[in-house]
């Protein structure tokens, strides 16, 4: 069991460790990761953004915003990670 504990750990440190890491977003494309409970129409407003994709997935969506401030936005709305969404790309290997 506890070597089981270890390697999963090991598994999840690299991408923790690229998000925990990243960049604070600007303005432009932003991965926003909320409760899975709840609504993200009020972050989109703070964000003065619109969602991307055909798709949200249950935690996270992309936001298009040209406001700065935006990811502090995010965060006074209720939104728990904001991250330059080149990160997002990094994790999953594909180069923007």
């Amino acid at each position: 069991m506890r070597i089981w504990i270890m390697m999963m750990a090991l598994v999840l440190s690299g991408p923790v460790a690229a998000l925990a890491v990243a960049p604070e977003p600007e303005e432009g494309l932003a991965l926003v990761i909320v409760a899975p409970w709840q609504d993200p129409a009020p972050i989109l407003a703070a964000m003065e953004g619109h969602e991307i994709g055909p798709v949200r997935a249950p935690m996270a969506f992309l936001v298009q915003s040209s406001d700065p401030e935006g990811h502090a936005k995010a965060y006074a709305a209720g939104a728990i990670w904001v991250t330059n969404s080149a990160v997002l790309a990094t994790i999953c290997g594909v180069a923007l």
